[in-house]
């Protein structure tokens, strides 16, 4: 059965994985290998890994109760498989023989603070759970709000508002303050839901994971540049008015925190983020490291033609923020729409290159933009490619050093029971101005027997690159993990 193609995917190099390269680009099964992957035989062929569907998995919420917008029916509360929705994820490479992908639900009006995984180490691959439920039910010290309907019912009227309803001029201004059950003793400083841990911040591609040797701490973690989406209680964004810690200007200062990959807790840098890095929101932003550089790159949330650069030279502790400006050229536009990105990190002549596609809202890309991180002037080289495929946040980026490709790949879902899956590698000419050598090539992908796309999610980060195994993962809701490689 073959099947369109759409955004994401890679190859690398044999000497990487410790095989011999195949013909056209592959690499040979490693005998080490997990027997799932072992069993891909087939190149550009999607195979089912998992032992088991995230609806097996089980989360445990404290006190037994699940508090409002922190958890969908998605298909029932307490699985997980409500960590899926518009989310995202990351591929831990430091836990586990092969790795670990990490990911969570970033989706509107939902303050979950929870991520499942997917085991890639073990024969078949496995679901299970990354971090439990977080959140208070009374006030504690380092939660600056917690679930306590009892609580909210005795506040007086002016105090209590229903779920995502909150009146200001209603309210008399005092603190305590709850709005649909979620209690707010003082006003907030750093969204935290418990001491360090932020809401759940995983919307698409918005994080990175940044490994051990770039982070100066032991351990890899995953890198939130600052929390807010939304708040308990609230629709999207919490009211300045519950709100502490203001720059000068009036801006609300805002956090970045990280998650351990050795032990899973939570940090909070002690300086805010900088104030031109405004929240994340709908996926408007992709966070990307650079090895090469050891840097990592934000796109979207920084200003006009401008990004955010955080430098690790002296680690995660030491990291200092600087803002570039960009210009624009060729034939496309730098517009950031589509919600990945990927970075060329083992490129072959070690070039540092940061590619994202651009399309409007819901729509078909219509350019490849390349920003060119070897020169100090960020130029964002722009080329319309008439051909490209995929659609609004449904498919992701990465790079291949292997094939010295960009591969994009994704799942479109607007007929559950017909999910077109699309994949195309990407030619970035080495003259960057050189827009008529810039080319998309399909990939037709196959199903391997007994595979089923319907409700695949491929958000940004619900699809990874595994260097370690030479393909290509991603995430099926109530669906066993799938995954292919490219040849």
């Amino acid at each position: 059965m073959r099947i369109g193609i759409g955004c994401l995917a890679v190859l690398f190099a044999a000497s990487v994985f410790g095989a011999e390269p195949a013909p056209g680009g592959a690499t040979a099964a490693d005998p080490a290998w997990p027997k799932w992957r072992r069993a891909m035989t087939e190149p550009n062929t999607v195979y089912n890994i998992s032992d088991n569907a995230p609806t097996d998995v089980k989360f445990t919420f404290p006190g037994g109760i699940t508090p409002s917008q922190f958890a969908c029916g998605d298909p029932g509360v307490g699985t997980l498989a409500h960590v899926f929705g518009y989310g995202g994820g990351a591929l831990f490479s430091g836990t586990g023989k092969y790795g670990t992908l990490v990911f969570g639900s970033g989706g509107e009006n939902f303050a979950a603070n929870m991520t499942g995984a997917l085991n890639l180490s073990s024969d078949a691959a496995h679901y299970e759970v990354w971090q439990q439920p977080t959140f208070r039910t009374a006030a504690e010290a380092g939660a600056e709000f917690y679930w306590s309907p009892k609580e909210a019912e005795a506040l007086p009227e002016g105090r209590r508002f229903p779920l995502c309803k909150f009146d200001k001029a209603k309210w008399d201004g005092k603190f305590p303050v709850a709005v649909g059950g979620w209690v707010y003793p003082a006003p907030v400083k750093y969204m935290e839901i418990a001491d360090q841990v932020p809401l759940g911040s995983y919307r698409y591609d918005a994080h990175a994971y940044i490994p051990a040797e770039y982070t100066g701490l032991g351990t890899g973690v995953w890198f939130v540049p600052n929390t807010h989406f939304m708040a308990p209680g609230f629709y999207y964004g919490i009211d300045q008015a519950f709100c502490a810690d203001f720059w000068p200007s009036g801006k609300k200062k805002w956090y970045s925190h990280y998650q351990r990959e050795d032990n899973k807790a939570w940090v909070r840098p002690s300086e805010p983020a900088p104030e031109w890095l405004t929240p994340s929101s709908f996926g408007g932003r992709t966070v990307k490291l650079s090895a090469k550089h050891r840097k990592v790159i934000v796109l979207g949330g920084t200003g006009d033609n401008e990004l955010g650069v955080l430098d690790l030279s002296a680690g995660l502790a030491k990291a200092t923020w600087s803002q570039k400006r960009f210009t624009n050229k060729g034939s496309g536009h730098g517009g950031f729409m589509c919600r990945s990105a990927a970075l060329s990190n083992g490129h072959p002549r070690g070039r540092a290159l940061l590619a994202w596609l651009t399309g409007g809202y819901g729509q078909v890309p219509t350019a490849i933009n390349v920003l060119d991180l070897d020169d100090p002037a960020y130029p964002i080289y722009a080329a319309k490619l008439p051909n490209l495929k995929g659609r609004g946040e449904n498919f992701g980026l990465h790079y291949s050093p292997t094939l010295d490709r960009f591969i994009s790949f994704g799942v479109e879902l607007d007929d559950p029971k017909a999910a077109k899956a699309y994949c195309q590698k990407i030619v970035v000419p080495d003259n960057l101005g050189d827009f008529e050598a810039y080319k998309a090539e399909d990939v037709p992908l196959a199903l391997a027997q007994g595979v089923d796309l319907t409700w695949s999610y491929t958000h940004g980060g619900m699809v990874q690159y595994v260097e370690k195994l030479d393909c290509i993962v991603f995430l099926a809701i109530n669906k066993p993990a799938k995954a292919f490689f490219v040849k």
